[in-house]
């Protein structure tokens, strides 16, 4: 099993959304504890199909202290 390289805020730039294990890195969490925040609507995203992705925006806005219900109630909408 390899471990991902930390991503940086830096390397965020210029991508619309980036994948929940992704967004765990940043976050410092596991890809297990990053879905289970996921789940809980802890982590914003964006339900697209099957696939859930997490918002830029959303995320670096989340990281800034700042409320991002939004993409979360998205995520929400169809269960």
């Amino acid at each position: 099993m390899t471990t991902a390289a930390p991503l940086t805020l830096d390397d965020l730039r210029g991508r619309a959304t980036i994948t929940i294990p992704e967004a765990s890195i940043v976050l410092g969490l596991s890809a297990w504890a990053g879905y289970q925040a996921a789940q809980r609507g802890e982590i914003p995203v964006l339900v697209l199909g099957r696939r859930k992705v997490v918002p830029v925006p959303a995320l670096l806005r989340m990281l800034d202290g700042e409320p991002v219900e939004e993409p979360t109630r998205l995520a929400h909408r169809n269960r």
